[in-house]
């Protein structure tokens, strides 16, 4: 399986995305209040671009407790006061509110209304291209607050609960203050549950509530969950244990305190939590199930594979039937004005400014070009198309630090080397909740710590038997994501850069040196059409979802819709279900990926027609990561000037 569902960003709860509509929300904790306001107030104030930017950077990360931990591991270093713990809230009381008195479409105005009034003739190369990103993003960022409530907290992969262990289990503990936060926020976890209740119960009052089928899954991969939990050492616990190791001013007898007390939080605030949650989920899926009598309704096995892969051989891990009606539609786009949501979407989660219906054309030549490419080879050189379907990717490397050191060193003469070799650690997702997360994911690091990296593998889905193992860590780690961030950082960005998220340009460049990988495995027998082959098997998976993505949200695709698009094109539908059910629950993920890549991909082949005979590829990674992360209209504006 492709790494299509990476936790690249940070989860779902300790999201960074500036000036969303949810982080603007106004805290409970008055000290936090107060100092925010403060920050406001400078930063309407400020008259150097400079001071405006790091003004912006500190309201924005100190929206809550989470974000502030995952972007800096010293806080203190850029004046940022510790502030009371305090978690993300979408209940009535703040987030229906905010909506109601256009408080962050306010806050949104004004902002915009403090930048527009620099001189950019005035301003560095550098500053410009911050200047004309924050200009994007707080247009795209005010209109998204026309639309609360579209966005699902219950989902199986991308939902709340499911964000939350690897939230928690990552949460950086530095020092005993760390800690002593740490413990704060999970008292505060029955109440983050409740609001995102609350939230799911003012959807159903809009006629938006999340699908009966969706909230079936989600419901299952809870029950196994709890049970991982019963284990007196389960993730909370082993994770936190881990943890407290590495800090060496802690006192033995501190840390065994410490220890104690995140058991009994675990036992008395974060299970029953969950627990409540879900007989929640339970008692609305239930619901559904007893209200859908209509007669076009069947059984799908859920299933934990989302795509399928060209040996047809995933298998049914779940005993479960999920109900859901195949003629109905339950994306986006069967919301009132969902289909508009999701263009602002898909211009959020892709930095593509392009129409979506254009996007579909690219995706649709995309998948076209891979299988001629693969009916090409199955004609003409027929024992490598014979191989590729017997064999999975095999390589040489057995360990995941093999592959990596391999990567670091083949890599040399296609992408520009990094000032320091980073470290990094890889782990091992927990079993307890393998089926809940994906098959990898790397952890952004702190931006003042960016030297610490992490990358989790998932075995259930990656390994080297399977033959996904190269090109995920070509994914994740060089290349990919590590590669990319450590190359940022050293280009010593603004900090309000870091924070400015752009999936489309982190997760395409990761998918387009992923694809590049391949050129990297050696086949002397089939030298040439094997990586083409797996390359072209990666593009169809992607474009396949991608197209299902965009067919759902934007164009009222139901499940049979989606059937008949794989027998059109001579694919078994037997994953239909599989695609259909994700792209509901997370829309707009696939394309972060796909779309990602193909932007890159066109920019590469127009900075080419620009350079000429002076184009190299590594020249043009270069300016690519030299620019950073980014929407595509505003890279290629500085880039092929």
């Amino acid at each position: 399986m492709n790494k299509k569902l990476n936790i690249f960003v940070i989860p779902a709860l300790a999201a960074v995305i500036i000036l969303s509509c949810i982080l603007l929300l106004p805290t409970e904790d008055t000290d936090r209040n107060h100092y925010r306001s403060r920050l406001l107030n400078e930063l309407q104030n400020d008259n150097d671009f400079s001071d405006f930017q790091t003004s912006l950077f500190k309201y924005e990360i100190t929206s809550n407790s989470v974000t502030t931990a995952y972007t800096l591991h010293s806080p203190e270093k850029y004046k940022i006061p510790r502030l009371a713990p305090i978690l993300t809230d979408f209940s009535n009381n703040s987030y229906y509110k905010d909506f109601q008195k256009g408080i962050s479409k306010k806050n949104i105005s004004e902002i915009s209304d403090k930048l527009s009034s620099f001189d950019t003739d005035k301003l560095s190369t550098n500053d410009n291209i911050t200047y004309d990103l924050l200009n994007k993003h707080l247009k795209l960022s005010a209109a998204f607050c026309d639309y609360p409530y579209y966005e699902t907290l219950l989902g199986k992969t991308t939902g709340a609960a499911s964000s939350l262990p690897v939230t928690l289990s990552e949460y950086p503990l530095n020092s005993q203050a760390d800690i002593e936060e740490y413990l704060s926020l999970l008292k505060q976890i029955p109440s983050y549950f409740d609001s995102v209740m609350e939230y799911e119960n003012e959807r159903i009052k809009r006629g938006m509530p999340t699908p009966g089928f969706i909230l079936e899954e989600t419901k299952n991969e809870l029950s196994e969950f709890l049970k991982s939990l019963d284990n007196d050492n389960n993730c909370f616990v082993s994770t936190f244990n881990d943890r407290t190791k590495n800090i060496k001013t802690l006192a033995q007898k501190d840390r065994s305190k410490y220890i104690s007390t995140n058991k009994y939080y675990v036992n008395q605030y974060i299970i029953p939590a969950y627990e409540k949650l879900s007989r929640y989920i339970t008692a609305k899926a239930n619901l559904t199930k007893d209200n859908n009598h209509e007669k076009n309704t069947s059984k799908h096995r859920s299933n934990n594979s989302n795509i399928a892969d060209r040996h047809g051989n995933s298998e049914n891990t779940d005993n479960h039937s999920i109900q859901i009606n195949d003629k109905i539609p339950y994306g986006l786009s069967a919301y009132p004005g969902g289909d508009k949501y999701y263009e602002l979407l898909v211009k959020d989660v892709t930095g593509s400014y392009r129409p979506v219906p254009e996007l579909i054309e690219m995706t649709e030549a995309s998948l076209d070009k891979a299988l001629s490419d693969v009916l090409y080879i199955a004609t003409t050189d027929t024992d490598a198309y014979m191989y590729y379907c017997d064999h999975p990717v095999e390589t040489g490397f057995h360990s995941t630090e093999g592959i990596l050191e391999a990567l670091s060193l083949l890599i040399r003469d296609d992408y520009p080397l990094l000032e320091t070799t980073p470290k990094y650690n890889i782990k091992t997702v927990p079993k307890s909740i393998a089926e809940m997360v994906s098959p990898a994911y790397y952890m952004i690091p702190a931006i003042d710590d960016y030297d610490n990296n992490t990358i989790y593998i998932n075995p259930l889905y990656t390994s080297e038997e399977n033959g996904n193992l190269f090109t995920t860590l070509a994914h994740e780690g060089f290349p990919g994501h590590l590669y990319q961030t450590v190359y940022f950082n050293n280009t010593d960005p603004n900090p309000v850069r870091q924070i400015l998220d752009y999936p489309g340009y982190v997760e395409g460049w990761a998918t387009y040196v992923e694809l590049n990988s391949f050129s990297y495995i050696d086949y002397p027998e089939y030298s040439e059409s094997l990586p083409t082959l797996y390359r072209a098997d990666t593009i169809i998976n992607l474009a396949l979802s991608s197209r299902i993505d965009m067919g759902v949200n934007y164009e009222n695709w139901t499940l049979d819709d989606t059937r008949k698009f794989f027998e059109d094109l001579g694919f078994n539908s037997y994953y239909a279900y599989d695609i259909y059910s994700y792209v509901v629950e997370a829309p707009g993920n696939y394309l972060s990926y796909f779309i990602g890549y193909l932007e890159i991909d066109n920019l590469r082949q127009e900075y080419k027609n620009l350079k000429m005979e002076n184009y190299t590829d590594k020249e043009f990674h270069k300016v690519l990561l030299d620019i950073g992360p980014g929407d595509f209209e505003t890279i290629r504006k500085y880039i092929l000037r």
